[in-house]
């Protein structure tokens, strides 16, 4: 009988073979299907946190430094002197975005990895799934954000200069 440690280590190897299985690989262009599923949970976020969550989706060694960093409680005013790339700099003043990318790394990966290949298509993605949600009524200005449509451009500005809600 295979000890503990052994069935654990097996059931890693499986497990990464099982997602590496249904991976993107690299260089591949993505659907707009696939697009449209990987950015589903971001697209309604405000346009400050999405322009800081898809540069930072690229380097998910720091979103998982940054994220050991916010669990052991450090502090938010020492973030600034961390080595980490600026756009999870800034992400990691939103402790419950990071730690969500952290979890989620594999998602996290794959954002990367379509931004930094199609980053035109990602955007496309996010505005049509906005166009949705504004369609089906559940995209709406609320105290915490406003939504300013300007054509098939929908951009979404905290309603607050100051304060970012997510």
């Amino acid at each position: 009988m295979p000890s503990s440690m052994n069935v654990r280590a097996l059931f890693t190897l499986a497990l990464g073979l099982a997602l590496s299985a249904g991976a993107q690989t690299p260089g591949a262009a993505y659907s707009a299907e696939q697009l449209d599923q990987l950015l589903g949970p971001i697209a309604l976020y405000p346009d400050p946190l999405v322009a800081v969550i898809l540069p930072a989706s690229t380097v998910p060694s720091d979103i998982a430094l940054a994220a050991n960093y916010l669990m052991a409680n450090g502090a938010l005013g020492g973030i600034d002197a961390q080595p980490w790339d600026a756009s999870v700099k800034a992400l990691a003043h939103y402790p419950e975005v990071v730690k969500w990318m952290n979890a989620n790394l594999d998602w996290t990966e794959a954002l990367g990895a379509a931004f930094a290949q199609q980053p035109a298509d990602v955007m496309k993605s996010i505005q049509q799934l906005r166009a949705q949600a504004r369609a089906a009524g559940t995209l709406v200005d609320t105290p915490q954000q406003r939504i300013d449509a300007q054509g098939d451009d929908i951009r979404i500005v905290p309603g607050e200069p100051n304060t970012i809600y997510v």
